[in-house]
């Protein structure tokens, strides 16, 4: 006969068992379950499916995945096929999941799912949490929630790791070609305060302010792309002599962090807290 230890022993043991069975059993589901071949209607859902998605399991990203003018992860997409985001583009590439961001493909998603082929539909991420909550949405969706966790960590690190904003916030202007201006409630918005500066946009949204009016209340900060790219008038703004003149303090950031809400967006934001 066994003794009580013996017995106590051998039930640990069938119960680690079980569990550790189990597990993997609910590893093997989750991994049966997910999505092998997605599609990308949108700039938005390319930098997701890159950053979380082994490329073997991207059957297709947007056509404007691999500008480095647009994309934060152009250079990682290199490679990676391309398609149009039209229902008879992606229809043969026989997606078991389409991923649609908030603008354009909406014809497109809309004849996926007429098709059975599941979409998943992304809102706009505006703020940090926003694009937590996108990442570990998508990241759940394409059975990658342990992935997307630990990128949500990290951002949130980063940005826990920024300088405290000073009591009188210095004020920043994002200005674009041809003067475009993101104000209160945008993703550059949302940068520059977690940068610890204050928007110097007067408006909500999106605008321009001419460069009149850019002397007339000179910021802070000046936050332009880097140089390069090709020439235009629309850029040429940016570089005015009148700008140099004034000596406005400028930094520079890559205009892909802020063109779509992701976890790369926090680098726009490391970026300016260093320059304040």
């Amino acid at each position: 006969m066994s003794s009580p230890r013996t017995r106590r022993s051998t039930t640990v043991w069938w119960s680690s068992s079980l569990v550790a069975a189990a597990a993997a059993v609910a590893i093997a589901a989750t991994a049966e379950a997910a999505p092998h071949r997605v599609v990308s209607l949108n700039l938005c859902a390319d930098q997701f499916l890159v950053l979380l998605l082994p490329r073997d399991r991207i059957a297709a990203l947007s056509p404007l995945a691999d500008d480095p003018t647009l994309s934060a992860v152009a250079g990682r997409a290199a490679g990676i096929r391309r398609v149009a985001p039209l229902a008879e583009a992606v229809l043969p590439l026989a997606p078991d999941l389409a991923v649609a961001g908030p603008w354009g493909g909406a014809g497109a998603a809309s004849v996926l799912e007429r098709r059975g082929i599941p979409v998943l539909r992304l809102g706009l991420a505006e703020t940090f949490s926003a694009i937590e909550e996108q990442l570990l949405r998508i990241g759940e969706a394409l059975g990658e929630g342990e992935t997307a966790s630990r990128l949500a960590a990290e951002m949130r690190t980063a940005l826990d790791a920024l300088p405290p904003a000073p009591r009188e916030k210095p004020r920043a202007l994002v200005w674009q070609a041809r003067g475009f201006v993101p104000g209160a409630g945008t993703l550059a918005d949302s940068v520059l305060v977690a940068a610890g500066f204050a928007n110097a946009a007067p408006f909500r949204g999106y605008g321009f302010v001419a460069l009149e009016a850019l002397l007339a209340s000179p910021p802070s900060l000046l936050v332009t792309a880097p140089p390069g790219g090709p020439a235009s008038l629309s850029t040429a703004l940016t570089n005015h002599p009148a700008i140099a003149r004034a000596a406005i303090p400028r930094a520079t950031v890559d205009p892909a962090l802020l063109a779509c809400g992701s976890p790369l967006t926090v680098d726009a934001a490391v970026t300016l807290a260093a320059a304040r």
